[in-house]
């Protein structure tokens, strides 16, 4: 999605990267080599010697299986094998094991379940802010222990490095709502600085767009931790801009006001809208947004859902005019990765938001639990990652793409946590949170690379333009949704 209705690449081009053999995160009990190519970080328990290609070490919960593989590239690890086992050319020590036998020993490997016995995460319990979560540490936070990185730090301290503040756009206020729930971890003051300089350049949202909205969560999230009175007026504006906002006849938001996306819902738009409203309804204590955050989620969810494949269309548009709307069902009839992404999201950021006891709780658990059961069937099972077009991925011109991967990863570990999917899933998480890590690049000087990132696109009914649509790395969307994915798996 691009606000406006123009194809844009925010932050596309490359900060720094690994290459030329610069080593990033060696794997706990073992090294990192290569020549000529760039050593993926992010790995744990894995040695791997790589010439001439990208090398990836072992992964959490996984067998590490990198051999010497000159001239190409060697990914390591398969998640819910045995942790700590070697593979010719490539030592693999200090896995964790997920999705194996909690409490039982593994030769070379820690094993980490959610308690002393039973099937991981099965059998104990964390409590984190109020909620009662299943398991122990997620795969960030092994991460950070068994590797000694914090690459969600290292991402933001490199996104930001030469900066003061950022500006309105969406995939900006994306950055900033993952770097608030860094500083709730960390209680970095230059992140905290970082977002009130950001936040207090901006006045009520332009109303004519979701898009033009998303960015004011975090000022809510701001709010929350310096209770600055000035933020709150803005705030409130942008809140009553709902009061009025079109709607769909069954009671969703149009994508935009405009003239460019009247009557039509996207994937995308409902985090657009729900992203804002959920952390003002929590932090404004204003429980008018609950039947409003369930609406637009059911109805979003109604029109958009291919009942042949449990997947989400793009786009929807109720008035059928639209360039890419099919005649029979007024979609685009193609299952893009990050539209489900958002859609994910934005029904975590409600779940977050609603009471136990709220009547419409139940209908966005089913909601939210049936997308999540439908994707990891698609999930690629040689990266961990997901495709571009997620249910086309035996297309030769398919390709895994980052952010969605980032927001899939997280969305299917949280709902394990939260009793909505069976252990089974911890596994898919955590595979996927692997393969994202793939992706993610050091420098020497800590500067961060993310690669293969979908730029912002718009809806078609031609699958080749989400094929052929151009990649970057550091493209802002893919940095937001690896940090809120970094953050939701600690």
């Amino acid at each position: 999605m691009v606000a406006g209705g123009t194809k844009t690449a925010t932050g596309a081009a490359a900060t720094g990267g690994a290459t030329g053999g610069a080593a990033t995160s060696a794997a706990t009990g073992g090294t990192v080599s290569n020549t000529g190519g760039a050593a993926t970080g992010g790995a744990i328990a894995g040695a791997t010697g790589n010439t001439g290609g990208a090398a990836t070490g072992g992964a959490i919960g996984g067998t590490a299986v990198s051999s010497s593989a000159p001239g190409g590239a060697t990914t390591g690890g398969k998640t819910g094998g045995t942790a700590g086992s070697s593979a010719t050319g490539g030592a693999a020590t200090g896995g964790a094991k997920t999705g194996g036998t909690s409490g039982s020993s593994t030769t070379g490997g820690t094993t980490a379940g959610g308690g002393t016995s039973g099937t991981a995460g099965s059998g104990g319990t964390s409590t984190t802010g109020g909620s009662t979560l299943i398991g122990g540490p997620g795969p960030a936070a092994q991460l950070i222990t068994q590797s000694g990185v914090d690459w969600g730090k290292l991402v933001i301290d490199s996104t930001i490095a030469g900066k003061t503040s950022f500006g309105s756009t969406y995939p900006e206020g994306l950055i900033l709502h993952g770097m608030s729930k860094a500083y709730k971890r960390l209680k970095n003051p230059t992140y905290l600085t970082f977002l009130t300089t950001s936040v207090g350049k901006w006045g009520v949202a332009d109303g004519t767009s979701l898009d033009n909205i998303m960015h004011m969560a975090a000022l809510c999230d701001t709010y929350e931790f310096t209770q600055t009175a000035s933020y709150k007026a803005p705030a409130d504006a942008t809140r009553k801009i709902f009061d009025t906002y079109p709607k769909t006849s069954d009671g969703a938001f149009w994508h935009a006001n405009n003239g460019t996306r009247d009557h039509q819902l996207w994937g995308d738009g409902v985090f657009m809208s729900l992203s804002f409203l959920t952390r003002y309804a929590t932090v404004f204590n204003d429980p008018t947004v609950y039947p409003i955050a369930v609406t637009n989620l059911s109805v979003t969810a109604t029109h958009l859902k291919n009942s042949a494949t449990g997947l989400f269309w793009h786009a929807y548009d109720e008035s059928g005019v639209a360039t890419w709307a099919q005649p029979t069902t007024k979609s685009n009839q193609i299952s893009w990765g990050r539209a489900m992404g958002w859609f994910s999201l934005a029904s975590v950021m409600t779940l977050e938001m609603l009471p136990a006891t709220d009547p419409g709780r139940a209908q966005i658990e089913t909601i939210l639990k049936d997308l999540l059961t439908a994707v990891a069937k698609y999930q690629d099972a040689t990266t961990g990652r997901w495709f571009q077009v997620v249910d086309m991925g035996t297309n030769a011109q398919d390709w895994v793409e980052t952010s969605c991967s980032s927001m899939y990863s997280y969305a299917i570990w949280w709902a394990y946590q939260h009793g909505l999917l069976d252990a089974s899933y911890a596994a898919v998480a955590t595979k996927g949170f692997n393969g994202v890590m793939q992706m993610v690049t050091k420098s020497a000087t800590n500067t961060t690379t993310i690669a293969k990132i979908c730029t912002g696109l718009n809806a078609s009914a031609a699958v080749t333009d989400y094929f052929s649509h151009p990649t970057a790395s550091n493209d802002q969307h893919g940095i937001g949704s690896f940090l809120l994915m970094w953050e939701g798996m600690q």
